[in-house]
């Protein structure tokens, strides 16, 4: 997950809070402040971590669930975890990624764990020596002992989801075309570049009807949804009888979903028809958000994208349709 996407998971987490809207997140722990408690704080992330099998899971301190952002000291981070990182057998606990968040002039800090190490072992600080080491697993809040079904689940081959790497992207705003049955008056059109990993032997197919495709004007409270989600692999015309042709060979699409054979590159579009008209001013940014899921799992691929305004002519005639693009934003896009 790249850092822009762990700030943007945040700012939306907060964002639900200050609605009153619940955190239905399985992967994310919110805290008031640094647990003082250290192995009560390593089993638990070890627990979270187990039961995650193989998905990141996100701790934010200085968030309270009830009264939102309260604050929290990014500087006691490294003493922090040096302690609860002692707690775990031969210090094998899961690999860590920070991240100071900024918000209304407090800091919250983000804890992004990685799990595909696991199963992480507390050591027991028992004085008798009867019960040295113990495997933990969260079940909803609570954290317990792993049973042997747990021990199943926990060793038993991963079906990792496909990874993404946003390459490129334009969203337009058009008028529509006269004479089309639809009678929304503007268009919003999307097109991104994106490079699938699939981590899988077999072809992986994400069904188009299982993929949702949101975005947000800056200012905006809502969401719309984008229709038509199509992912396509890159295409070419011959010269004689203009046919299209495919240019790759692991990735095909029909017109319900797309087939992708270990990697490849694709195309990812939507649009949606409105009659609202446009204010005098354009939107300077636009947040993306998609949840794509593959045939295979529940769990999908999903991404968060800035796009930045780049041209605006919202006194566009008939014959110049387009009233605003916005470009794909990659600055702060860091791999990690």
């Amino acid at each position: 997950m790249k850092k822009q996407d762990i700030e943007l998971k945040v700012l939306d987490i907060i964002e639900r809070l200050d609605k009153g809207q619940p955190i239905e997140d399985d992967t994310v722990e919110l805290k008031a402040e640094w647990p003082k408690d250290h192995f009560r704080a390593a089993r638990r992330i070890a627990a979270h971590a187990n039961s995650a099998r193989g998905e990141p899971i996100l701790w934010l301190i200085g968030i309270d669930e009830k009264t939102g952002v309260v604050g929290a000291d990014f500087e006691e981070l490294s003493i922090w975890f040096a302690k609860v990182r002692s707690r775990f057998d031969q210090l094998m606990a899961p690999d860590l990624v920070s991240l100071s968040v900024p918000y209304n002039g407090k800091t919250v800090v983000a804890l992004l764990f990685e799990t595909e190490r696991a199963p992480f072992v507390i050591r027991i600080p028992d004085g008798s020596g009867l019960v040295s080491h113990e495997v933990p697993w969260r079940e909803a809040n609570s954290t317990r002992s792993a049973r042997r079904s747990d021990l199943i689940k926990l060793l038993y081959p991963i079906q990792k989801k496909p990874r993404l790497e946003i390459l490129d992207g334009k969203i337009e705003l058009q008028k529509s075309i006269s004479g089309l049955q639809q009678s929304a008056e503007y268009q919003w059109n999307l097109s991104m570049k994106l490079y699938f990993i699939t981590f899988s032997s077999e072809t992986v197919v994400i069904p188009f009807h299982r993929c949702e495709l949101v975005f947000r004007p800056e200012g905006r409270p809502d969401e719309r949804k984008f229709e038509n989600i199509k992912i396509t692999p890159p295409t070419s015309y011959s010269t004689r009888g203009l046919k299209e042709k495919t240019q790759s060979l692991t990735v095909n699409s029909t017109e319900h979903e797309v087939l992708i054979d270990t990697a490849g590159m694709a195309y990812l579009t939507g649009d949606i028809s409105v009659n609202e008209k446009p204010g005098p001013k354009l939107f300077e940014e636009i947040v993306v958000k998609a949840w794509l899921k593959a045939h295979h799992t529940e769990d999908p691929v999903n991404f968060d994208a800035v796009f930045k305004l780049v041209t605006h002519n919202l006194s566009a005639n008939d014959s110049d349709r387009i009233l605003g693009e916005w470009r794909y934003d990659k600055k702060d896009y860091e791999e990690i």
